[in-house]
C-alpha cells in the first residue's frame, strides 16, 4: 500500500511524508517533499526505480523448496533449511549483490508452490504466503499462470519452457519372436497371397497353348505339379521336376525365384541382422493421446506435483486434458511432493508417468540415468518468473535486472552449467516413501524395488547366441512337425496294410474250380462207400 501524508507544520509550509521513501524501512513515514513557496523536489514523491536501485542492505525472508535444478534444499530437523545450490539461488545470489540486500531461507509450511485460490477463499503453498503478503516474493520453477495472477504478480521471465510427460523407457522386445519381427502383420497377407497367386499364373503359361489348340491333358495333375512347384522354389527347396520344359515356363520359373530368393529372403536377412544388431523395443508413449490410450488399456497411471501449474491444466482443462483428469480418479496415487520425487517413482514402477516442466523432468532424467526414462514431445510453453506481491514497489527493478541477465545469455548459462555439473552428483536415490504421496497406501510394494536400474541396452551390443534362441525355436517347431507328419504317414499306411486288397477274377475262378474238383472228390468216395456197404447186406442176405 501506497501511504503519502500531507503536513502543515506552520504557514505557507507543507510537508510530504511517503511509507515507500526508504528501500530498507518498513511503515516508516520518510520526508521526501517540502514547499515553502516553491517544490523543493520534482516529481512530488520519488519514483520506484531510484529508491529501490539501492537496499541498502535489507534483509528477506525468502521460502525454498527443493526443486533441482532449480535449488537444492537440505532439511534439517530443526526445521531450519540449507541451501547447497541451484540455478535461482545463484541468480537470487546475483540479485542481492546487485540491489545490496541480504536473504535468508525458510522452510514454508507445506512445501509446496500453490496453484489457484480455491472455493472458499484460502490460498495454499508459497504464493499463499506472498498472497497474504507473509513472505516477500519467491524465486524458483514458478510458472506463470491465469489462476495465480489473481494472487500474485510476476517479474519478467526467468525461464521459457514448456510442458512434457516422463514414461519410463521402453522395454525391450522378446528376442525370441526377432526372426518374424521384421515383417508386420500387415505384410504376411500379401506374401501369402503372391504364394498363391504364382502357381495358377505359371499354370496359365503352360497351359495356355494346349487349350486355345484344344489340346488333351491332365489340366489338373498340371495345376498341381505348378503349385507345388512354386512352394517349393519360396521354400527355397530343390524342385524334383519341372512342370514344363517350354521357355515361357522357364522365364517365369526363373522371375519367381529371383523374387523369392533377393527380394524376399535378402530383404528378410537384413532386417534380421538389423534387428539383432539393435534389439526392438515397444513403441515410446510420446502424445497425450498415446498416453491416454495407454491409461485407459494398458493400466498406466499419470501423477502431478502437487498444488503446480500442471494439477490446474488437468483440473481446468478440456478435451485430452479433461479425460486424463478423468482416468486420474480411479488411481490411489495422484499428486506427489515435487518432480523429483515422481521421477523416481517412474523409475520404480513402469506403468507410471508424471506431467511437468521438460526442463526439470531433462535434469532428473540426466541425474538418474536417461536410458531408463523417455521424454515426450513438447505439449505447451510455460514461462517460469518471480512471484511478488500484488503491487510491489520494487518489481520494476527486478524486471530491469532479470531483463539485463536474460538477454545477456547469463540465465541460459547458469542453466547449463546446472547439467554440466551433474557426473558430480549422486545418480542414486532413495526409495520412494509414503510421506512423498497424498493418499498412498498402495505404493509399498513398489518401494520395495531396488532403485538401481540395470539396462544392457545402452549402446550396440554384438549378436549373441542368446539372440538367436528364436531361430533355434523355429527349427524345434520344425522338426516337430516333421515328425508328427511321419507319424501320421506310419500310422496310414498300416491302416492300409490291414484292410484286405480286392482279388482279381481270376483267382475267383481258380477257387470256384478247386471247389468244384473236391466237391466231384467227396462225391465219388461217398458213392464208393455206398456200393460197397450195399455189396456187403447183399451177400449176407443171400438169394
Amino acid at each position: 500500500m501506497r501511504v503519502a501524508v500531507v503536513t502543515n507544520p506552520r504557514e505557507s509550509v507543507f510537508r510530504i511524508y511517503y511509507n515507500q521513501g526508504t528501500p530498507n524501512l518498513l511503515h516508516h513515514l520518510t520526508l521526501v517533499n517540502w514547499w515553502s513557496g516553491r517544490l523543493y523536489r520534482s516529481p512530488v514523491l520519488p519514483p520506484a526505480e531510484k529508491v529501490y536501485k539501492d537496499f541498502r542492505g535489507r534483509e528477506f525472508e525468502i521460502p525454498v523448496l527443493h526443486a533441482p535444478p532449480w535449488h537444492f534444499v537440505k532439511y534439517n530437523n530443526d526445521s531450519t533449511v540449507n541451501v547447497t545450490g541451484g540455478r535461482d539461488d545463484k541468480l537470487l545470489s546475483l540479485l542481492a549483490k546487485k540491489l545490496n540486500f541480504r536473504y535468508k531461507y525458510y522452510d514454508p509450511p507445506e512445501r509446496s508452490q500453490g496453484s489457484s485460490i480455491s472455493g472458499n477463499g484460502t490460498f495454499k503453498g508459497t504464493l499463499g504466503l506472498i498472497w497474504k503478503r507473509k513472505a516477500p516474493f519467491f524465486i524458483g520453477d514458478m510458472t506463470m499462470t491465469w489462476e495465480r495472477l489473481q494472487a500474485v504478480e510476476f517479474s519478467f521471465l526467468t525461464l521459457a519452457d514448456s510442458g512434457a510427460f516422463l514414461t519410463h523407457a521402453p522395454a525391450k522386445l522378446s528376442e525370441t519372436l526377432a526372426i518374424i519381427r521384421p515383417f508386420r502383420w500387415e505384410v504376411w497377407p500379401l506374401v501369402l497371397a503372391t504364394l498363391l497367386v504364382t502357381g495358377p499364373a505359371l499354370w496359365m503359361v503352360i497351359a495356355a497353348p494346349s487349350l486355345w489348340r484344344r489340346q488333351r491333358r491332365d489340366q489338373l495333375q498340371l495345376f498341381n505339379n505348378c503349385c507345388w512347384f512354386t512352394t517349393s522354389l519360396f521354400l527355397r527347396q530343390s524342385s524334383s521336376k519341372e512342370p514344363s520344359s517350354t521357355h515361357k515356363a522357364r522365364l517365369v520359373s526363373v522371375v519367381i525365384s529371383l523374387g523369392a530368393t533377393y527380394v524376399i529372403g535378402d530383404m528378410y536377412s537384413a532386417n534380421l541382422t538389423s534387428l539383432l544388431a539393435r534389439p526392438a523395443r515397444e513403441q515410446p508413449i510420446g502424445t497425450l493421446q498415446a498416453l491416454e490410450e495407454a491409461m485407459r488399456d494398458n493400466g498406466y497411471e499419470l501423477v502431478v506435483e502437487r498444488h503446480s501449474s500442471s494439477l490446474t491444466i488437468l483440473q481446468n482443462g478440456t478435451g485430452v486434458y479433461g479425460r486424463l483428469a478423468k482416468l486420474m480418479k480411479r488411481q490411489q496415487v495422484q499428486r506427489v511432493r515435487n518432480v523429483e520425487v515422481g521421477v523416481r517413482l517412474v523409475l520404480t514402477r513402469k506403468r507410471v508417468a508424471i506431467l511437468g516442466g521438460r526442463e526439470t523432468l531433462y535434469y532428473d532424467t540426466e541425474k538418474f540415468g536417461s536410458h531408463n526414462f523417455h521424454l515426450s514431445e513438447k505439449l505447451y510453453t510455460r514461462y517460469s518468473a518471480i512471484a511478488m506481491q500484488i503491487g510491489c514497489p520494487y518489481l520494476e527493478t527486478f524486471n530491469n535486472v532479470v531483463m539485463t541477465l536474460f538477454e545477456a545469455g547469463i540465465l541460459t548459462k547458469m542453466t547449463t552449467d546446472e547439467y554440466r555439473d551433474l557426473p558430480k552428483l549422486s545418480r542414486r536415490s532413495d526409495p520412494v516413501t509414503e510421506s512423498d504421496t497424498e493418499g498412498s497406501d498402495a505404493i509399498g510394494e513398489s518401494t520395495a524395488a531396488s532403485q538401481t536400474q540395470v539396462e544392457s541396452t545402452k549402446g550396440l551390443e554384438p549378436v549373441t547366441l542368446r539372440m538367436l534362441r528364436g531361430a533355434f525355436c523355429l527349427l524345434g517347431i520344425g522338426y516337430l512337425l516333421a515328425g508328427v507328419s511321419f507319424c501320421i504317414e506310419i500310422q496310414i499306411h498300416r491302416r492300409r496294410t490291414r484292410t484286405k486288397a480286392p482279388v482279381p477274377e481270376t483267382k475267383i475262378k481258380e477257387k470256384q474250380k478247386k471247389f468244384q474238383r473236391i466237391l466231384t472228390n467227396i462225391k465219388i468216395r461217398f458213392r464208393r462207400i455206398a456200393i460197397k456197404i450195399y455189396s456187403k447186406i447183399d451177400t449176407a442176405l443171400g438169394p
